[in-house]
């Protein structure tokens, strides 16, 4: 018999989807598993012979976008029944009827206000259906044949009797009927069929969106079983029930379809509700990571992917991008929005939303003519390795103002620099990260060198500065140094530093694509004749650590010396100068003039490394935030595959011929 047993359950029992879902949530495999009610000769099997048996269904928090995933955000775990069978002893009915503590309550207090604040449903979209202007009585519908209707004491007749209450009762309102989402993706239907829409006073919502707003504005919220009668609870509407969902009969709704002799004497807080719902009842899983997390986790991920959905045009069209770049841009957008770009060699008339590499004069030009210009560039912490040796960005920025790099005029960071207000919890957050920056020696490349820096004797007392070169003819040069001031070399800006600091002990970078051949510099060799030493293939981390100032144009590698607490001059105008943590000498420049506030580091912090960038997973191929990159940089090393050995010189090539012509 106990062959037997399992033998159907491996057979017959488990689904594809399920098994994936126990593999991926790492659920106790010695258990047996079933996916809600729907095998009930098997569940008397398993119960016959005192099998520990789990049942299994989607949560309240299922998924983001408009493709259902197979693995969804939270999973209902339960060891007695299923929470929308109400004959059942499903865990959450003992688990509700259990006190809260203050300190329970005040997080169910902060969860309810994340859900409203975040927009959170049970399927989650970028869109939210705009509700009528006009007074009306929202009515939800649900598939045929779901089982929470038939296991909530209901079926079509309760629709039925759902539908004549809320006409009857609410005359002067519209009545707005809200199709089921499986309806809409799919060939099901639903229980108010298309005889119920041809009423004058019917209003019928079948498009796939955000519901929070036409339950916000709806005056009074009728279901059967739906979840949403829970989510109208969180708005505080008034929910009429015609069945026997989870969270009725707690003194919550007005029940329509409680027995005669239920004295129904149990009252049951919102608060407790939501609490063991979200919290206790149901597991959580961070696509993110693939670890089990905690709904807040849950809900801050579905606002974070909105927000980058939201940002992005339908239909985007890359210009002039390489197959490479092509391919690695592809896995940001395909992940923000399920769409691939289509990359064209110029701007055609019907592209009218286009996505370029970086800035140039021959871009610029289309800016007029698209709908959505958006620039890209890679990250502040973008990889292990190079991105001239085409090690795959872990990082990108998008801009649809401007660039980073361009000083000249605005960008969508210098806005949000001047104009983002940082909470208190996004500055914890902000701090935590910079400790995690200086405790994992996070920067932009993570670049591996064997040996430390070792100045000289005659080094010692002097106040010593480290210049950081940069590659000239890259755009931060190009671009976020103004052509009237100084000249854009790494000799006239070691020059300069000689000539404001007489008595320093300079100590000049070279640039990690100049050291290892990838790009081209005309005069690094004269550098050597006005510098006191040349710090040849040596970290970030190792100068900072022995100098007491830092100098740039434009370099990134100032932004990381503000994070390790040095000192920071710039010649150009980084986007992190100009906010009153930087010694700027361009600070009168009427570039300048834009940048009017004083930030502190953790604002800067917060605003250009967790706000502006969008971050991508290698490792799980997601979208995800920048403290997981970081925990990921770990697992990867400098090794290089063919192809960026055949094409590592590429860029050197393209900046001698640049040099040549420019001399021509």
């Amino acid at each position: 018999m106990n062959f037997l047993r399992d033998l159907i359950y491996q057979i017959s029992f488990i689904t594809s989807r399920t098994k994936l879902i126990i593999k991926e949530y790492k659920f106790d495999s010695s258990h047996k598993y079933v996916w809600g009610m729907k095998k009930k000769n098997i569940h008397s099997i398993f119960n016959q012979n005192n099998s520990r048996l789990i049942y299994l269904e989607d949560g309240l928090v299922h998924s983001f976008g408009y493709k259902k995933e197979k693995i969804p955000l939270s999973v209902s775990f339960d060891n007695d029944g299923i929470y929308y069978s109400f004959k059942s002893n499903s865990r959450l009915f003992s688990l509700i009827e259990q006190d809260l503590s203050k300190n329970n309550l005040i997080r169910s207090r902060n969860i309810i206000k994340l859900w409203k604040d975040y927009s959170i449903s049970k399927y989650n979209f970028p869109y939210f259906i705009e509700p009528p202007k006009f007074k009306y009585i929202l009515l939800i519908d649900q598939t045929y044949g779901d089982l929470s209707v038939s296991y909530g004491s209901a079926n079509k007749n309760s629709f039925l009797e759902m539908f004549k209450f809320a006409c009857e009762n609410w005359p002067d309102h519209k009545i707005v009927i809200k199709v089921h989402p499986d309806v809409i993706n799919s060939n099901k239907v639903g229980y108010l069929d298309k005889d119920f829409y041809t009423n004058k006073n019917v209003i019928v919502i079948s498009q796939l969106g955000q519901i929070n707003k036409l339950i916000e504005n709806s005056l009074a919220v009728c279901v059967v079983t739906s979840q949403v009668g829970f989510e109208a609870l969180i708005y505080n509407k008034e929910v009429h029930v015609f069945g026997r969902p989870f969270y009725s009969g707690l003194g919550l709704t007005i029940d329509h379809n409680l027995p005669k002799d239920d004295k129904n004497n149990k009252k049951i807080s919102l608060e407790n509700l939501v609490f063991k719902f979200l919290t206790k009842y149901q597991i959580c899983l961070d696509p993110r990571t693939k670890k089990r997390c905690e709904v807040e986790d849950i809900m801050q991920y579905i606002y974070f992917r909105r927000k980058v959905y939201q940002f992005f045009p339908n239909n985007l069209y890359g210009i002039g991008f390489s197959p490479w770049k092509k391919r690695q841009i592809n896995r940001f957008i395909s992940n923000a929005i399920n769409e691939r770009i289509e990359s064209l060699k110029k701007f055609k008339t019907y592209s009218k939303n286009i996505l370029i590499w970086g800035k140039s004069i021959k871009s610029d030009k289309y800016r007029n003519k698209a709908n959505e210009f958006i620039s890209v560039e890679d990250g502040f912490i973008r990889s292990v390795g190079l991105g001239a040796d085409l090690y795959s960005p872990l990082s990108l920025l998008f801009d649809k103002k401007g660039i980073h790099y361009d000083a000249s005029s605005v960008s969508d960071i210098e806005e949000l620099l001047q104009n983002r207000v940082v909470n208190k919890n996004e500055l914890k957050r902000s701090s935590d990260l910079i400790n995690l920056i200086i405790k994992s020696n996070i920067t932009k490349y993570n670049l591996k060198f064997n040996s430390g820096l070792k100045l000289p004797r005659n080094s010692v007392n002097k106040y010593k500065i480290a210049v950081l070169g940069q590659v000239e003819t890259d755009n931060s040069i190009l671009f976020g140094v103004p052509n009237d001031t100084i000249q854009k070399t790494n000799f006239s800006l070691i020059e300069q530093v000689r000539k404001d600091y007489p008595n320093s002990y300079i100590i000049y970078k070279p640039h990690p694509d100049i050291e290892s051949g990838l790009r081209y510099s005309s005069n690094e060799l004269s550098i050597r004749g006005i510098s006191d030493f040349i710090a040849h293939k040596t970290s970030l981390e190792d100068i900072l650590k022995n100098v007491d100032r830092v100098v740039v144009f434009t370099s990134l590698g100032g932004f990381e010396a503000l994070i390790r607490g040095k000192p920071v001059t710039t010649y150009g105008l980084p986007f992190y100068a100009g906010w009153g943590l930087t010694d700027d000498k361009l600070l009168n420049h009427k570039w300048a003039k834009r940048r009017r506030r004083i930030l502190s580091l953790e604002e800067i912090v917060f605003i250009s490394l967790i706000e502006y960038p969008i971050y991508n997973s290698l490792k799980f191929n997601t979208l995800t935030e920048i403290e997981n990159i970081i925990e990921e940089l770990k697992i990867y090393n400098n090794k290089k595959n063919i192809w960026q050995i055949i094409f590592r010189n590429w860029g050197s090539l393209k900046d001698f011929l640049a040099t040549i012509n420019k001399n021509d």
